[in-house]
């Protein structure tokens, strides 16, 4: 760059499809985040001319930084569209023949660029703050050479911070390619190294952060104020503890605060811990969430079948032992983990035997119909699949990673790729053949996602079978 002598080696391919699975390949990092990831893009396809390395080098900065410096249950999105004749004019780009403009715009939440920082964001080696910068981060590229990149390409990167949101926008311009094909030299090989730095740069930032925030969260509804006291002093070392004087206060904060368990006395006020545990049970926000009933009453063997029928886990007699409760608490936790795990392990996916509620259930049963019946359609993505589910965006979001742990993008991607697995270990079909059934466009990129998921390549893993 310096010696401006950059050469640029385009060949063929779908920059639409290109820059999606740049994205996508980052969705494991975010998924350990809690960050909703979206892509939304104006344009189905757009077979073009382009050098795949510097558009990957270009993109993988910038998901990387979004997707880095944006907080836990945060959110980044990608929009891409095409740059309208007065956007070309205001930005003062020269529009050749045969020639079309394109916009990429990165967007993430909880960070935020003082209008006075955004021009020193792009100069090589500027600190904004003490420590290392961030664009020296994991890659060292940054986004100094980001913008000398879009420059070269005769394009422009833009910056808008405000309301905790920054957007970096990149306009290139492409020439209009009728050929429909794609590069046999795609690799990934730059954005897989930098998604492995991030990860382990983010397990080092996990040993050392001692902060007092715990990993689990837990509703107490018990309307013994000195009992309520107590099993919260005893809790708050292991888990975040929020509690409730009565059943009708308890479901507010289940359905506010979304914890790993719920406790709840039996006989109470307002609402019953029956009541409570049939509330929960319906509530398609609420209906995994593991209950623990404590009762004095439970000599009579009926109110403990009342609340096992009622959507109970386990029923506590009053008085209890704490270490008793500790561990009952610790083995359901540990139970949702494990069905978590056996359901990524899966080779096929099936939703049996993964959820503790029949709406769950039912929900992933749900899920899992639609995915298949257009698995091989590369274009099915997160809005048609919110459509086809007709719940909202969020609450679906929540319930899949509760369920599953994945958010939802992962989850198709983990659907399409264990029939495949299955594919390849019931059939004589091709890995081509395979791909494009299950709605990869690319056999390549197939291989990178098949290799990231199962530790094996397609090939290894039909020989394995």
């Amino acid at each position: 760059m310096e010696s401006q002598k950059i050469t640029f080696n385009q060949q063929s391919g779908d920059l639409i499809q290109y820059i999606n699975n740049i994205f996508s390949l980052f969705e494991l990092y975010a998924n350990k985040k809690g960050i909703e990831t979206d892509i939304n893009s104006e344009i189905e396809e757009f077979y073009t001319k382009f050098d795949h390395d510097v558009i990957e080098k270009i993109f993988t900065n910038l998901f990387s930084n979004a997707i880095k410096y944006t907080s836990d249950n945060g959110f980044v999105g990608v929009k891409i569209k095409k740059t309208t004749q007065e956007e070309i004019s205001n930005l003062e780009l020269l529009l050749k023949p045969h020639t079309e403009y394109i916009s990429i715009a990165v967007t993430n939440t909880d960070a935020e660029i003082p209008d006075d920082k955004q021009e020193e964001i792009f100069e090589s080696f500027n600190r904004l703050s003490s420590g290392r910068p961030a664009f020296e981060e994991s890659t060292g590229l940054g986004l100094a050479i980001v913008k000398e990149l879009v420059s070269s390409l005769d394009g422009k990167i833009i910056l808008h911070s405000a309301d905790s949101k920054v957007t970096f926008t990149v306009i290139l311009p492409f020439t209009l390619d009728t050929e429909n094909t794609d590069s046999n030299t795609v690799s990934y090989e730059y954005t897989i190294s930098e998604i492995d730095n991030i990860l382990a740069e983010s397990k080092e930032t996990n040993l050392n952060d001692n902060r007092s925030r715990k990993a689990h969260s837990i509703v107490v509804i018990e309307d013994n104020p000195d009992l309520r006291n107590y099993m919260e002093q005893q809790l708050l070392e292991f888990y975040n503890v929020y509690t409730a004087v009565n059943g009708s206060e308890g479901i507010v904060k289940v359905e506010k605060i979304y914890p790993q368990i719920v406790i709840t006395d039996l006989m109470m006020p307002e609402m019953d811990g029956f009541e409570v545990c049939r509330t929960l049970r319906s509530n398609i926000k609420t209906s995994h969430i593991p209950i623990i009933v404590l009762s004095g009453m439970g000599k009579k063997t009926g109110n403990k079948i009342k609340a096992l029928d009622n959507g109970a886990n386990v029923f506590i007699d009053k008085p209890f032992e704490m270490d008793f409760l500790l561990k009952q608490v610790d083995n359901l936790i540990k139970n949702q983990k494990e069905l978590k795990e056996l359901y990524s392990k899966k080779y096929i996916a099936e939703p049996s035997k993964i959820t503790i509620s029949s709406m769950d259930e039912e929900l992933l049963k749900k899920a899992m119909e639609h995915i298949e019946q257009n698995i091989s359609n590369n274009n099915y993505n997160v809005e048609s699949f919110v459509s086809d589910m007709a719940i909202g965006r969020t609450l679906l979001y929540q319930k899949i990673n509760d369920i599953t742990g994945m958010s939802i993008k992962e989850f198709i991607m983990d659907v399409r790729l264990k029939r495949s697995a299955q594919l390849l270990k019931e059939s004589d079909l091709t890995i081509s053949e395979i791909a494009d059934m299950t709605g990869f466009v690319n056999p390549k990129y197939f291989s990178i996602c098949f290799k990231k998921h199962f530790e094996l390549t397609p090939s290894e893993f039909k020989k394995k079978s």
